[in-house]
């Protein structure tokens, strides 16, 4: 069995504790800077078991972003963030965040070759990352 290796500039998201309109907000944001694994029109939804619902997805940070952040909708709550990947991929989707919203550190775990964070978003007018 083999275990196919993802480029050190690839980041996995995974957004929980929001709705599927605040999932899409910040999809939007990251899907406007750097190449994912969804398609254009494969949007959150919620599911109808009335369970929690995790969203995840891939980003490629490689290259120059594209155009900027895409649109930054208001976010009804607060979303948490976990991304895993290299340090320098995990650092640029941290700014493209902190770009759009402002973001609060809830945690980072950082390995030899990978860093794990907790973010926590909202939509404040003062964009800025801040330590919890």
């Amino acid at each position: 069995m083999s275990v196919q290796q993802l480029p050190a500039s690839t980041v996995h998201v995974m957004l929980g504790d929001c709705s599927a309109a605040d999932a899409k907000s910040v999809l939007a944001v990251l899907s406007g800077r750097f190449t994912a694994d969804r398609e254009g029109a494969d949007e959150p939804h919620e599911s109808a078991s009335g369970r929690p619902t995790v969203w995840t997805a891939l980003f490629d940070t490689a290259g120059h972003p594209r155009g900027g952040a895409g649109p930054v909708g208001e976010l009804s709550g607060q979303p948490t963030v976990e991304a895993q990947g290299g340090p320098r991929a995990t650092q640029r989707l941290r700014e493209a965040l902190g770009a759009a919203f402002t973001v609060h550190e809830l945690g980072t775990e950082a390995g030899d070759q990978e860093v794990q964070m907790k973010l926590r978003l909202d939509s404040s007018t003062a964009h800025e990352t801040r330590s919890v």
